[in-house]
Parts: structure tokens; C-alpha cells; sequence
């Protein structure tokens, strides 16, 4: 049985699911679609395009949650979401293609008093995505838009993942994390140092209009992976928001050191530097005007043998949403960034730039 067969096969089994059960199990999802210009300059030297793209604004989705109560301070809930490109219908499937549920699956326990424990595929603290995204509080896109380096240094979704949420005290609210192994189709066994495991914890703290974040992400590298930098990835971040009516302001800044890859370089030993982002959201009704600059500065040790590379990124984007109503985004968006890099046949250093602007429509359901 193919891919698409199990897809289908999922689906109907949701809809029944949706079905019986309609008082406790909800379908969700989205649709984004547009038309994106880039311009490209540099050393690189791509041609200008134009193209379809599917979640231009938000990544196209459709998901299932369910939550059933056990008494009236413990319940237990699921979430599983598939991620699937508008344009194509193709689907969103994992670094193999072979995952229905990319976006995520997993189970958890809640606690009205004690807190939330959940397991499963589930995306970090410092993700831009997903229900325990702390990225949400620090950038006015929720964690980067459409762009080359448009973005913090984020995480992403990560398999075998154990989150523990606690309840909210006094505007303070911790999250905890551990993956047992990061990607189910790594070779080597959970909890060993042969496959990449991933730890974090952040505290948010809220107080009406001001909501402040610290958060600390680390992923020790599996002696079986390739694509690895010769120290642990950590990322720390501080960061938070505080909204004057009609503008909430961002600010976020970053340390980060292990990184493997990052804006112009595919691939690297080590990049270490820091990164500070800045930016503001302007609220007309429904709609809104975001608004975000980045910039990175670090250290590359090179796979060709050159340490202590200086190199850099700036960025600045900015993007519209007429809200028609709760259900649907009419956006109209652009974006600049230049930003070093190597070239990954020739090894040498290069300096590229490009421009975007895009417009598109998002449907929730």
C-alpha cells in the first residue's frame, strides 16, 4: 500500500472518527495559496522568478483534535495534522516524504491543577509552529515569513518528543521538552548517543498587554549523523512583546553556537553568533500590518578547512492582512535580505540579495 493510500485511508478513518464523536473531535485546518515575484542578485546569480506557492502566509494544513474529560480536573486530548502544499496537493511528509502526519501526532494528559504532559511528534519551544511555540510572544509573524534568513534561528518538529506545560502562577508559565531521538528515521536506537536528542525549557511570563519569554533549546548531534556540526547546537533566546493599542511591539534577541547550516551555508562544521529582531504589528479591526527586521551576525568554521569565517544577515519584512472576516486572510506582503554564504561545489565565499513581494488568500476551516 502506497503513500496515497494510507493518506486516504487516514482520512476516512477521521471523518468517522469526526463523526461519532463530533461533541469531542473537531476537523481543522487551512488553505494558502499565492503568487510570489523574486529577485535574486549576487554571486549566485539565479534567474528573477515567478511562481505559485502554497503557504506564503501560513503553512497549508488539515488536522484532527480531540479532548475527553476524565473528571473535572483531568482530561486527555490528542492532535494529529497533516502539512500539504496548495499549489500541488502533494504532501508535506517528513525528511523521507513517508509521514501523513507531519505537522504533528501526538497524546497528552492535562491536569486543570498539576499541568500538561503530552507524546508524540510534537515542534519545539523556539519552533514558530505548533501549540507550545513561544516564538508566537517575540515576532509579529509568529516566527519568521517567506524569505531567505526571514526568520530567528528556530527548531522545528521533532519526533519522540515528551513536553511537559505547567498551569499558570502569577503570570509565569514553564515548558519543558526531550526528544528520546529527533527523527524516527534516524539509524540507531531512542535515548543512545548514536541518533540526535533534543532538550529545552522556557518560562513565559504574562501581565496583561507585556508578555516577556526566556527559552533554551539544545540538540546533541548522534554519532551516526552526518549533517552535524562539531559541537552541540544550542540556541538561547530572550525576547517578548507589549501591545499599545493598535500596535504591539516585538523584540527578540539570540545566541546560538552547533549550528550546522544557516542562511548562505548549506552545510558547516560549526556557526556560532548572535542575532537580534526587532518589529511591530499594527491592528485595524480584524486585519493587520506586520512588520519585522533581522539581523545575525557569526562565526563559520567551514567543511573546507577555514575557521572563524565572519559573516552576516539583514533583512527587513513587511506584509498586510485584510481580514474579511475570522475565517480569511487577503494578504499582500514584501521582503529584502542579503546575506553571506559558500558555495557548495566551489567552496568560495559568496554575498547574494534578493526581493520578494507576494500576494495570496488563506481559508480557515
Amino acid at each position: 500500500m502506497n503513500l496515497h493510500h494510507y493518506a486516504a485511508s487516514a482520512g476516512f478513518a477521521l471523518l468517522a472518527i469526526s463523526t461519532a464523536m463530533a461533541s469531542s473531535v473537531t476537523i481543522y485546518g487551512r488553505i494558502d495559496t499565492g503568487v510570489v515575484y523574486n529577485n535574486y542578485g549576487g554571486d549566485t546569480h539565479k534567474p528573477s522568478t515567478v511562481s505559485m506557492e502554497s503557504g506564503l502566509n501560513t503553512a497549508s494544513r488539515i488536522g484532527i483534535r480531540g479532548i475527553e474529560e476524565i473528571n473535572s480536573d483531568i482530561s486527555v486530548q490528542f492532535r494529529l495534522e497533516n502539512r500539504f502544499a496548495s499549489d500541488t496537493g502533494a504532501l508535506k511528509g517528513g525528511s523521507k516524504g513517508d509521514k501523513i502526519f507531519e505537522g504533528c501526532s501526538y497524546l497528552g494528559l492535562t491536569s486543570k491543577s498539576l499541568g500538561e504532559v503530552s507524546m508524540g511528534r510534537i515542534s519545539g519551544i523556539v519552533s514558530g509552529s505548533g501549540a507550545y511555540d513561544l516564538e508566537f510572544f517575540m515576532d509579529s509573524f509568529g516566527g519568521g515569513t517567506y524569505g531567505t534568513g526571514l526568520t530567528p534561528v528556530k527548531s522545528s518538529r521533532i519526533d519522540n518528543m515528551i513536553t511537559y506545560r505547567s498551569p499558570t502562577f502569577a503570570g509565569f508559565q514553564t515548558t519543558l521538552q526531550y526528544s528520546m531521538k529527533t527523527d524516527g528515521n534516524e539509524e540507531g536506537n531512542e535515548n543512545t548517543s548514536a541518533v540526535n536528542r533534543f532538550y529545552a525549557g522556557g518560562i513565559r511570563y504574562n501581565l496583561n498587554k507585556l508578555n516577556l519569554v526566556a527559552a533554551y533549546e539544545e540538540t546533541d548531534w548522534g554519532r551516526n549523523t552526518t549533517a552535524k556540526a562539531s559541537t552541540s547546537k544550542k540556541v538561547a533566546t530572550l525576547g517578548g512583546s507589549y501591545r499599545f493599542d493598535p500596535v504591539t511591539i516585538y523584540l527578540q534577541g539570540q545566541y546560538f553556537n552547533g549550528v550546522n547550516k544557516l542562511d548562505g551555508f548549506s552545510e558547516a562544521k560549526n556557526i556560532k553568533g548572535f542575532g537580534i529582531y526587532g518589529g511591530t504589528q499594527f491592528w485595524f479591526g480584524l486585519s493587520s500590518w506586520q512588520s519585522m527586521v533581522y539581523y545575525r551576525n557569526y562565526k563559520v568554521d567551514t567543511i573546507n578547512g577555514i575557521n572563524h569565517h565572519r559573516a552576516s544577515l539583514i533583512g527587513v519584512a513587511t506584509k498586510y492582512l485584510y481580514r474579511p472576516s475570522k475565517s480569511i486572510d487577503m494578504y499582500i506582503g514584501a521582503g529584502f535580505s542579503r546575506w553571506d554564504g559558500q558555495n557548495s561545489k566551489t567552496k568560495k565565499f559568496t554575498k547574494d540579495h534578493n526581493i520578494n513581494v507576494f500576494t495570496g488568500i488563506t481559508k480557515y476551516f
